[in-house]
């Protein structure tokens, strides 16, 4: 089997086990696609201040998107994520910011597989900002993942998606299989009041309110 072939076949699986797919990246030290400041712009444009209202970013990772919400916008973040490894490096981040800034005002972090786990677990009831960046496409199953967000959602709340779109990599591209569907872009922006969706070359970005 040749190199894009298998490069495909084992992105389009369905992950069974998140965190056994992905705690061995995390644990071996595999980092992604960093923050830009277009990406920032983005968000100041399109979430606004904080004003220290809860914001949960769901597949964390290293916490970058977390510390930017909680530091630069104003939110009470946390950041949650099914790899024990992706965790301690956002702990560690986070511990690194407050040497550096001297404060102790940091998001939290918290090892949660949020399609699967009990909501409760999470500290508040409900958040103003949920986001949810270059996950959405490893969601076995997006229904009921979309569902569990719009629970989670205070009124005039936003979910903010950052995903790649299939269609912007060519058809013998061998990563064209971690940008989403047609189908899975109509399901996530179906059922909404409000749906937003901006460009960040191969990405898009959708900011969507009950």
């Amino acid at each position: 089997m040749d190199f894009i072939a298998h490069s495909r076949r084992r992105e389009q699986r369905v992950i069974a086990s998140p965190v056994a797919y992905w705690e061995p990246l995390w644990a071996s030290g595999r980092r992604y696609r960093q923050i830009t400041d277009t990406e920032t712009q983005l968000l100041a444009d399109h979430l606004g201040p904080g004003h220290g209202r809860p914001a949960l970013d769901m597949g964390c990772g290293d916490g970058a998107l977390a510390r930017h919400l909680h530091h630069q916008l104003g939110y009470q973040t946390i950041g949650v994520d099914c790899a024990p490894s992706a965790i301690a490096a956002a702990t560690d981040a986070a511990a690194a910011t407050d040497a550096d800034a001297g404060s102790s005002d940091q998001p939290r972090f918290q090892v949660m597989d949020f399609a699967a786990d009990d909501l409760s677990e999470l500290p508040d009831p409900a958040y103003a900002l949920i986001t949810c960046r270059l996950v959405f496409r490893f969601i076995a199953d997006k229904a009921v993942f979309l569902d569990k967000v719009r629970q989670l959602l205070v009124p005039g709340g936003t979910f903010w998606v950052v995903t790649e779109l299939a269609d912007r990599r060519a058809d013998d591209d061998p990563l064209k299989s971690l940008g989403v569907t047609a189908p899975d872009v109509e399901l996530l922006t179906a059922r909404w009041s409000s749906s937003t969706a901006v460009d960040l070359d191969r990405l898009a970005c959708f900011a969507l309110r009950p």
